[in-house]
């Protein structure tokens, strides 16, 4: 009995987290939703940090809609959902008397402003650096600070799994196949032994459209790709155009926008006219009562068109920052360009080869994965030579053969091309140029100082003549030769760190304190941390120690006794996991 209590006095305590500033990793109190169309699976945050804008952070109403994060489905009702409590999380304390912390570290510490409650955040700054905050990324004297390949998967959210996909008919995968793909269930298959043939016409096989990386056919090599893009149901702020070509269509756009402003219809303020390129533009996706409206008033068979196109093209959204734990936050959103992707793939006959386009910045990687011979090539597209060439390990390889298994994860997150085969990365990440200056040269002003995104540039080309350099700026998966299954396949974005109250470390350098620390959130959004604080910095004699394990949680459950209905707590041990 002394020594539980002395172990649990001295070296180990446990915290339970209340709001969600660390969330989706680690979650305070929440109602875990199942969505009705795709059933994937996402916790509703019902409590927040005193600085989250938007929302009453002390409110008691845990009620409210949610939106879907994997398939966009929105107005998820959560008023009968029960309360789930924070996750527990258990401290090794005084770790940090030992060695110091390391960026990108969980730290629980005791408030600056109130010792007496305790945080956990994500160490981001050290003693003595100086730290600035663009375009969502990190920078340390002046460069850009890069996660390595643990890391990355410890902070990467969830953008979409193909094991949830939704059953609306007004939904669209937002991966883009073409070549021999078809959807059986939840799993994609593709068998490219017969390159004459195509899948086009087969119900089960998703339009593919028109691409820049359609797939072509190699001999007697059949070759199926996936382009990602990201297809949003609703809402956002992105900028989307459609030409009109002629003069009658665009007289007939002025009047029909002019009379449905003196209606005041209340759409019209995300649609307006770009009298010198002749462009409609829509901010964000286009409602359904609006195509309506446009359709029935139109006068013309071009207007007709470039209506439906607009409103097709919409759709085709630059991921955001959203998250589906903050719905009841009214909040900015920012684009996102760092994304991982991970799929696992089975074949019935052996692919060729396994290939990944990686977008950076104004460049595109070609991962290449040979699974025969083992070896893996990453070489920048259009160039013969690799940047980076390895084999796999005989071990891997040889479970790679006996199981015809292979996982592959790629990523671009912070100007970093990293990539992994079963868990392993295979080779150094290649590192980018990407100082404040490189970034404030080349990017809009709007994204610099976090307004609204670009204009869509796969809509852009819509509007003008031949596509968007940009357009070709998409993650694909690439397989040739070979009966492949993808039994899963996820995309992940990293976190954007959002400009928060603009106190500290974003509108200029911030040189963090001697034996302190700068500390953020990975729920940026919503995150009371060294952005916003009037004492920015954690000193090192606050911090209480590392959390290493989230440990007893539960889920509200309900029993009948004497007929009765009681409350009581059921462990929940899928959240059982240790921290990084």
């Amino acid at each position: 009995m002394i020594a539980v209590i002395v172990l649990r006095g001295f070296f180990l305590e446990g915290y339970l987290i209340s709001t969600g500033s660390m969330a989706p990793g680690l979650v305070g109190f929440h109602k875990r939703v199942e969505c009705p169309t795709c059933g994937f699976s996402f916790a509703f945050g019902v409590r927040f940090d005193e600085s989250a804008e938007g929302t009453d952070a002390s409110a008691a109403d845990t009620d409210g809609f949610a939106t879907c994060p994997n398939c966009g489905q929105a107005n998820i009702r959560v008023e009968p959902i029960p309360v789930n409590h924070g996750d527990q999380l258990l401290v090794h304390k005084g770790v940090f008397d030992f060695r110091r912390p390391r960026r990108w570290e969980h730290v629980v510490f005791s408030n600056p402003a109130n010792p007496g409650e305790a945080y956990v955040k994500r160490v981001t700054g050290l003693p003595g650096e100086s730290l600035q905050i663009l375009n969502g990324d990190l920078y340390i004297e002046g460069q850009i600070a890069r996660k390595d390949y643990a890391v990355q998967r410890d902070m990467r959210i969830e953008l979409f799994d193909l094991n949830h996909l939704s059953s609306s008919d007004d939904w669209q995968m937002p991966w883009n196949p073409s070549g021999h793909w078809k959807i059986i269930g939840n799993r994609l298959l593709c068998d490219n032994r017969n390159p004459g043939a195509s899948e086009s016409d087969d119900p089960q096989t998703p339009s593919a459209g028109p691409s820049d990386n359609a797939p072509a056919e190699i001999g007697n090599v059949g070759e199926s790709a996936l382009v990602w893009k990201y297809w949003r149901v609703s809402g956002g702020g992105h900028v989307t155009e459609s030409a009109l070509a002629t003069d009658a269509a665009a007289d007939d756009f002025r009047s029909i926008l002019q009379e449905f402003r003196r209606r005041v219809l209340p759409w019209t303020v995300q649609l307006e006219f770009d009298e010198d390129r002749r462009v409609m533009r829509l901010r964000g996706v286009m409602p359904y009562q609006m195509q309506q409206d446009l359709m029935r008033y139109s006068q013309t068979d071009e207007l007709r068109h470039a209506v439906y196109r607009l409103a097709a093209l919409s759709h085709l959204a630059p991921v955001t920052d959203r998250y589906g734990y903050n719905s009841r936050v009214a909040s900015p959103e920012f684009p996102v360009t760092d994304l991982m992707v991970e799929a696992v793939l089975h074949w019935d006959e052996t692919p060729e080869r396994i290939e990944v386009s990686i977008p950076v910045a104004e460049s595109v990687y070609r991962l290449e994965v040979h699974p025969e011979g083992g070896r893996v090539r990453l070489r920048a597209d259009g160039e013969s030579v690799a940047v980076r060439d390895a084999v796999l390990p005989p071990d891997l390889q040889k479970s790679i053969r006996e199981r015809r298994l292979l996982k592959v994860e790629a990523s671009n997150f912070d100007h970093r091309v990293l990539a992994a085969v079963n868990d392993h990365p295979i080779f150094a990440e290649l590192d980018l140029p990407s100082a404040v200056a490189d970034r404030s040269a080349t990017t809009n002003s709007s994204t610099t100082d976090f307004s609204t995104p670009l204009v869509n540039p796969a809509a852009r080309s819509s509007a003008e003549s031949g596509p968007s350099p940009l357009s070709r700026q998409q993650f694909v998966l690439r397989m040739v030769g070979g009966v492949v299954t993808m039994e899963s396949l996820k995309m992940y974005r990293d976190v954007y760190y959002t400009p928060g109250r603009r106190l500290h470390g974003v509108n200029e350098p911030f040189v963090v304190e001697a034996d302190s620390y700068f500390v953020q959130g990975d729920n940026s959004p919503v995150s009371s941390d060294s952005r916003n604080w009037e004492t920015a910095c954690v000193p090192h004699r606050l911090l209480v120690g590392k959390p290493f394990v989230v440990h007893l949680p539960s889920r509200p459950g309900r029993v009948s006794v004497a007929g009765k209905e009681l409350p009581i707590r059921i462990p929940d041990f899928d959240r059982v996991r240790y921290i990084h």
